[in-house]
């Protein structure tokens, strides 16, 4: 029964992907209220899809690939709604392309329920994870937003300005967005990664995990990004570039280290 409301989500993604992509292609904004609506519905199916998950199993469903998957797109669904629905930032016909990806790899990955070891099942671990995955989902959105920033940028310089802007808000938006996103984003990522470690000593003692450094290294990357911008000492566009390469880290982090590496995170 679950499943079905994982699927009926990843079909509306999917229908707002295609319309998303398809103003991207025409730069006309023809399918805003669409998107907005298929986003939408498509948000509070995934909603029940974890709930159901976590009554199911009773801890935060983000104890495996699928439901780690699934709950930073869904994430990165309800920031982008916020910005669009109380910020009046139109971004979701950007931000549905990357939840539809994420989510459609989700769905490769097992979905059986995950069997956690009883040390590792508290409720600290579990908001661990949930504000870790929240974290890297706002600076997800900071990344759509930087992509933005710097291809209307380039469409300013190549005299294009007026088509583009027809489907992407200005640089000021773009550059005030992110650096709000990347702020609270720090601050939640680093409430968890801290969590994180207080609880992980306690139980398995100091250790170099891949999954504890990765984590480790974003969090200096953003600690980075934030500390410049708050002092002025970056252009925007540089601020642009290495929030796009802090993303990248993420993936890399979130797929990467866990499909690739051993790490006591797969073995929880």
């Amino acid at each position: 029964m679950g499943t079905l409301f994982f699927e009926l989500a990843l079909t509306l993604y999917f229908s707002g992907f295609l319309l998303g992509l398809a103003e991207l292609l025409r730069k006309k904004s023809e399918f805003e209220k669409v998107v907005y609506i298929l986003s939408l519905i498509g948000f509070l199916l995934h909603t029940v899809y974890l709930c159901y998950r976590y009554i199911k199993s009773g801890q935060a469903p983000v104890f495996s690939m699928h439901e780690a998957t699934a709950y930073f797109s869904w994430c990165i669904l309800g920031v982008a709604l916020v910005i669009d629905s109380f910020y009046k930032i139109k971004i979701l016909k950007f931000s549905i392309i990357l939840v539809f990806l994420i989510t459609f790899i989700s769905a490769f990955f097992s979905r059986g329920v995950p069997h956690i070891k009883p040390e590792f099942k508290n409720i600290l671990i579990g908001f661990h994870a949930l504000l870790a995955v929240l974290g890297v989902a706002i600076f997800s959105v900071a990344f759509i937003l930087s992509i933005l920033y710097i291809f209307q940028e380039k469409s300013i310089k190549s005299k294009k300005f007026k088509v583009f802007d027809r489907v992407v808000p200005s640089l000021e938006i773009l550059d005030k967005a992110s650096y709000l996103l990347i702020f609270w984003g720090f601050i939640i990522y680093s409430i968890g990664v801290t969590i994180g470690v207080i609880e992980y000593l306690n139980l398995i003692g100091l250790s170099f995990d891949p999954k504890e450094i990765g984590s480790l290294f974003i969090w200096f990357v953003y600690l980075s990004i934030f500390y410049l911008r708050v002092k002025g000492d970056w252009r925007k566009k540089k601020a642009a570039y290495l929030t796009i390469f802090g993303f990248f880290l993420v993936i890399f982090s979130f797929f990467g280290i866990n499909l690739f590496f051993e790490s006591f995170h797969r073995r929880l």
